[in-house]
């Protein structure tokens, strides 16, 4: 196998493929990224059984050839050359990288081992037919309203990844932990086919993002048991979390009576400085509202305590609530409006939180019990 390329261009795919090669057990097959130089291009495969990625970029081929090599250190010599157009080669079961320019064939040579690629793991495959088209700004930013709600706890895997359906014409993603939801329903231009709802990894929906631009569109495809994803020149894919998802539609309260609408500026502003003070192991905030105002405070601890008031359209009953203030910053970043809603019943029961205007998106809160 013989090719040149830009070093640049190879760095960044290789740096890529490193988030799906098997990281912990570097004498494993599946630690290593397969390289195959065809046609005047190079196909790149790295996997961990779990999750696959493949990247096709353009490379002037002059012997054809494949061969694999240890990823993370392939990775880590190409961050360390400079950006200039190399010769790789494969000799006697070694990978050798030199500059491709003869004025600079003495600037550095680099020699590393490879296995045959007969050993390496078969990557997994979709039929084109079961992708459908979505903008990447849209499902990004479904991306970033739901997987920072994902529980982490393995003995309710089911909870560690993000829903995805399909509702009527729309698109469905869903995210929880048990005390707070995330939801969004959005409506795309292009159509929807029907496919598998699916739990999907997060670390699945962060590499989409890394390798996406957030502009035009990309494709997904579901078949059973895994997720497929090409954008641009690359496929990556990753097997779905199994077993039964909660029935989200019935932790969302409906017919909710009372309102306060705030500044969501004043409020992440409150928040972050009543966060100062708020107890460590409790993480304890309370909130109070009355006509026209709403009161963060911290509990009095050994540090002190803290409180600010900030005005609100609200003219219900005067009321107390207490959460964690861990779990209720993040959504309240995560509303892009002026202005932000609060919608409940009683104090001790689900919260909705949303923009205001309302838009296709709305975050539950579980209060914490009043002390």
């Amino acid at each position: 196998m013989k090719f040149t390329c830009n070093s640049g261009v190879l760095r960044s795919e290789i740096e890529i493929a490193n988030n799906f090669a098997n990281s912990k057990n570097s004498l494993s097959i599946s630690s290593n990224v397969l390289l195959e130089a065809n046609n005047d291009a190079l196909t790149i495969k790295a996997t961990d059984q779990k999750m696959g990625f493949t990247s096709i970029i353009p490379v002037s081929v002059t012997v054809p050839g494949v061969t694999t090599v240890y990823c993370d250190k392939l990775s880590q010599l190409l961050k360390n050359i400079p950006d200039t157009d190399i010769e790789v080669s494969e000799e006697e079961n070694n990978l050798i990288i030199r500059p491709s320019n003869e004025s600079e064939k003495d600037s550095f040579l680099i020699n590393i081992k490879t296995i045959e690629a007969s050993k390496f793991p078969e990557m997994m495959e979709i039929d084109e037919s079961l992708y459908f088209s979505l903008t990447q700004r849209d499902y990004f930013d479904m991306i970033d309203k739901t997987s920072f709600a994902v529980g982490d706890e393995e003995t309710r895997h089911f909870l560690t990844g993000v829903y995805m359906e399909k509702k009527d014409d729309d698109l469905v993603m869903v995210a929880t932990d048990g005390k707070r939801l995330a939801y969004v329903c959005r409506h795309f231009e292009q159509t929807l086919p029907e496919f598998m709802s699916a739990i999907i990894p997060t670390r699945f929906l962060s590499l989409i993002k890394t390798i996406g631009t957030g502009e035009g569109l990309f494709s997904i495809g579901i078949k059973e048991g895994f997720i497929f994803s090409e954008i641009g020149n690359r496929t990556i894919y990753s097997s779905l979390i199994q077993g039964p998802y909660p029935s989200y539609e019935k932790v969302i309260p409906k017919g909710l009576n009372n309102v306060c609408i705030i500044k969501k500026e004043d409020a992440e502003k409150a928040l972050s400085l009543i966060s100062i003070l708020v107890e460590s192991k409790s993480k304890r905030i309370y909130i109070d509202l009355s006509d026209n105002l709403i009161t963060f405070s911290s509990e009095n601890n050994d540090f002190g305590d803290c409180k600010q008031s900030i005005p609100a359209s609200y003219s219900g009953e005067s009321v107390r609530m207490s959460f964690n203030s861990q779990l209720i910053v993040t959504p309240i970043k995560k509303i892009d409006s002026e202005y932000m809603k609060i919608m409940f019943n009683k104090p001790s029961s689900a919260m909705i939180f949303t923009s205001e205007p309302e838009k296709d998106y709305l975050f539950v809160l579980m209060p914490m019990q009043i002390q």
